[in-house]
């Protein structure tokens, strides 16, 4: 049997993960309305501060629809074939459940956009908080890198859910530490010193900050690179991340392997 192309499989995947989200709206409560009732609150309790808390009110909002979307596709793609008893064919497929997962992964990551602007207009029209956007070609470069940065990160978590019955569990556990440590709702330097290394080794910490850049020159004295223009500082981030990010798909490469190897052997995935 030919192996489909992987760009395919991942295509395939996305489109089906797209249309089973709108199929079954459940998920807007805790992936996009949770986010964005945590958002207003945080604008309402800074919208008289002076300093960039806006932006990071409203930035953090979308940062948290995003990673929501991403760890629950990721926690609950492989539950849910097996409530829908498809697990077997979708292993028993030529095609690999890396790809298959990224595909889903994608399609969640990029319903959180929907938060993200969401908030954006109520920021703009509700709260009265300036939020135009310096460059819109880097904000959205950035944007665009951050989402597929959070995808990846999503995939090495699923692996190690698809070895798991306690998915619901870890997803819930792992969505908050990911909105703290990334410094998504408030600075870095905000959190413990041991806690700062946590912060660099993930993809998303350096896209917010590049973010953040590209929306408003406010940001330019809090981000990692105080000291230089805000364009190399956006650079900077960028390729950080860009970095981080080949690692994560390294290693959910090397980690999906070895869990197919480990589940067709043992070949008690399906049971309860």
């Amino acid at each position: 049997m030919t192996k489909p192309k992987p760009t395919r499989v991942v295509y395939t995947a996305f489109r089906m993960g797209m249309l089973h989200w709108m199929a079954d709206p459940q998920w807007v409560i805790p992936n996009i309305i949770a986010p964005f009732v945590f958002t207003m609150v945080a604008l309402t309790l800074f919208r008289d501060s002076s300093g960039p808390f806006g932006l990071y009110a409203v930035l953090g909002g979308g940062m948290m629809g995003m990673w929501g979307n991403t760890i629950y596709s990721s926690g609950y793609s492989i539950d849910f074939d097996r409530w829908q008893g498809t697990l077997e064919e979708v292993l028993a497929a030529p095609s690999k459940l890396l790809h298959v997962i990224a595909g889903r992964c994608i399609a969640n990551a990029l319903f959180g956009l929907i938060n993200m602007v969401a908030v954006f207009v109520i920021a703009t029209t509700i709260f009265n908080i300036s939020l135009g956007v310096a460059n819109p070609l880097v904000f959205t470069l950035a944007l665009a890198l951050t989402l597929f940065s959070m995808s990846t990160l999503g995939l090495i978590f699923a692996s190690g859910f698809v070895l798991s019955r306690s998915t619901q569990a870890l997803t819930n556990g792992l969505e908050t530490p990911l909105y703290i440590i990334s410094g998504s709702m408030f600075p870095v330097a905000l959190l413990p010193f041991w806690v700062h290394p946590l912060a660099y080794v993930l993809g998303p910490t350096w896209g917010v900050d590049a973010i953040r850049l590209a929306t408003s020159s406010e940001y330019a004295s809090q981000t990692f690179w105080t000291g230089l223009s805000p364009n190399l500082a956006i650079a900077l981030d960028l390729a950080v991340m860009i970095g981080v990010t080949i690692i994560y798909v390294g290693a959910a490469a090397v980690l999906f392997k070895l869990v197919e190897k480990r589940v067709r052997t043992l070949g008690t995935l399906v049971q309860a």
